[in-house]
């Protein structure tokens, strides 16, 4: 490794500081010097002198105004504490952000007379209106009513004898259906067992005629062979 490099002690900080420190410590340059075709800027601020000398559009204008419920409620609050010269520069900027087109459009337009005569303080409760209340606050109070359900009604009682029989019928298990195969079922009969009436059945001479089996017709090629 390279040896660390010192700046000499000065008087007013009498140690020795590392060079790569001394040179981080130096404030940065903000606004670069890029030579010819860059507007002119002031050397106290480091503005634009067109920005400076330039004429604000009405739109900037509106934007720039505080949003009014804030202008409202800082008059509430500090109306007792405020002079009466700063008093009027509120009303002056409540007036202004009252009329821009933002407030129009966001539907916050308050009308500033009506505004005033709303402001005022309400005055305290009289005694008849203190009696209302703690009459209705001690009706409040009071513990709810626990209205009983209405009586059942039912029919005439039973000894316990004339019961029993209907009991022991309902603690039974039921029956339940017993579903058996189709072969073992009384009227079911085997697909390739001949009826007992067929049996004694007497054909017909054409029934008879027709069950003899059609005699094959040989092709005349084959006699030649």
């Amino acid at each position: 490794m390279s040896p660390v490099k010192y700046e000499p002690p000065t008087a007013t900080f009498p140690y020795k500081i590392p060079k790569r420190l001394n040179l981080l410590s130096a404030p940065r340059k903000y606004f670069v010097e890029l030579g010819e075709g860059m507007p002119e800027v002031s050397k106290l601020s480091g503005t634009r002198k067109s920005a400076i000398s330039g004429r604000l559009c009405h739109k900037n204008s509106d934007i720039a105004w505080p949003f009014l419920r804030r202008l409202i409620i800082l008059k509430r609050t500090y109306k007792n504490k405020f002079s009466q010269e700063r008093l009027e520069r509120v009303d002056r900027t409540i007036e202004a952000s009252n009329a821009t087109i933002y407030t129009k459009l966001a539907d916050c337009v308050v009308d500033l007379k009506k505004q005033e005569t709303n402001l005022r303080r309400k005055k305290g409760w009289s005694d008849s209106e203190w009696k209302r209340h703690m009459e209705y606050i001690s009706q409040i109070a009071m513990k709810k009513k626990v209205y009983p359900p209405p009586p059942i009604k039912r029919g005439k009682s039973k000894p316990l004898e004339e019961l029993l029989p209907r009991i022991k019928t309902m603690a039974k298990m039921p029956t339940f259906k017993c579903y058996r195969r189709q072969s073992q079922e009384e009227w079911y009969r085997k697909p390739g067992k001949v009826a007992p009436n067929a049996l004694k059945y007497n054909i017909s001479e054409r029934i008879a005629k027709l069950a003899v089996a059609r005699a094959l017709h040989h092709d005349h090629h084959e006699d030649h062979f």
